[in-house]
């Protein structure tokens, strides 16, 4: 566990006081969900964060060992992705967010057919998600930033506190209450730089208009769609992951019914795996290492083994197939109740609470085999 210097806005609705806590591990898994759903080369940042932070022990601040790197551009780059990681597992953390669909320079439909969509209501860049919780609510429009200004992350918070007013989420032509969260993480380091870790967040809401019961499913379901097609297209599950995006863009309930009757041939023709050793099976996704996803979609125990080995930190990611069943049925309260059902117990696996699991293999914890 690593400490911020925690400020928040309004501080009445603050859920935690004047330091908010991360445990490494969590930051690390935001990271690798959030190179594996952003657009882009998923390479292994989210696994270096331990190796560059001082080793001052659990429950201390969270302060890097030096400044990340001399160029401004590299400071930037490295800012706004460790940034990512922070904020997205601050937010799964200690506002119970789950459910993450990536903007990046796009506009989404969520829903042809109720005419639920994302769109934009100022120019210049986008916020990184919409976002909720595990039981479909909580709508959340975020953006992240990560800065090294001495004098803290305000100018950062409110840079990012612009983006998240440049989209609305409509439903029907009505606009639905969301809340706007931006956060501002400013780096600590032990030797030239500021000297302590700060987490800034601003978080009104944003009242809309009231929504039918119906319109407010399916836009929920439609963010599930888009998380779980964003998190298992890398993994070699394109085709499955077209499918369950073409189910936002029917129009009329025949078109859907055939987008619907597509996306459950792509999903049994999917192949399915199982955690050797663990409580947790019939999962759909892949083995992803420092260098990035591996294409290959099976991977044999003793490679498994050896990749542990060569430290490269294997991992199976991989999201539950009977939730993608769910989510392609589109049925509301069914994915509802299967997402707030208690996860089963695993000692090492590690769930999102979105259907979603980081399995740690080889090396005595867990193989991953087909099913």
């Amino acid at each position: 566990m690593r400490t911020f210097i925690h400020s928040f806005y309004p501080p009445a609705y603050s859920p935690a006081g004047r330091t908010v806590g991360l445990t490494v591990s969590e930051i690390e898994d935001a990271g690798i969900r959030e190179v594996l759903q952003t657009p882009g080369a998923a390479y292994g940042a989210w696994s270096m964060m331990d190796a560059l932070l001082t080793a001052t022990g659990p429950g201390t601040p969270f302060i890097f060992k030096e400044p990340l790197g001399q160029a401004r551009e590299v400071k930037v780059a490295l800012s706004g992705l460790f940034g990512r990681f922070v904020a997205r597992a601050y937010l799964e953390r200690y506002f119970g967010l789950a459910i993450f669909a990536h903007l990046g320079n796009r506009l989404l439909t969520l829903s042809g057919r109720r005419r639920i969509e994302i769109v934009r209501r100022l120019p210049g860049d986008l916020p990184d998600w919409v976002a909720c919780a595990a039981n479909l609510s909580s709508l959340t429009v975020a953006e992240a930033k990560g800065c090294h200004d001495p004098g803290g992350p305000a100018k950062a918070l409110a840079r990012a506190w612009a983006q998240t007013q440049r989209i609305d989420v409509m439903a029907k032509g009505r606009k639905v209450t969301i809340k706007r969260i931006a956060v501002a993480t400013r780096w600590g380091a032990a030797s030239a730089g500021p000297a302590k870790a700060h987490l800034s967040a601003y978080d009104p809401e944003d009242e809309g208009d009231p929504v039918e019961p119906d319109d407010k499913d399916a836009l929920f379901v439609g963010l599930l769609r888009e998380h779980i097609a964003n998190l298992i297209a890398p993994l070699g599950h394109q085709e499955l992951a077209t499918a369950l995006r073409q189910l936002a863009h029917g129009s009329s309930q025949r078109v859907v019914q055939r987008v619907i009757a597509g996306a459950r041939a792509a999903l049994d023709s999917t192949q399915v795996r199982e955690v050797d050793g663990g409580s947790i099976d019939g999962l759909v996704g892949g083995v992803v290492t420092r260098a990035g996803p591996i294409t290959n979609l099976t991977v044999a125990a003793v490679d498994q083994d050896v990749l542990a080995r060569l430290n490269l930190r294997p991992v199976f990611v991989g999201v539950e197939r009977d939730l993608i069943s769910a989510a392609i049925d589109g049925e509301a309260e069914t994915v509802r109740k299967r997402l707030t059902d208690a996860p089963p117990a695993d000692d090492i696996a590690r769930s999102d609470r979105a259907g979603g699991w980081i399995v740690p293999l080889g090396g005595g914890q867990r193989i991953i085999k087909d099913a």
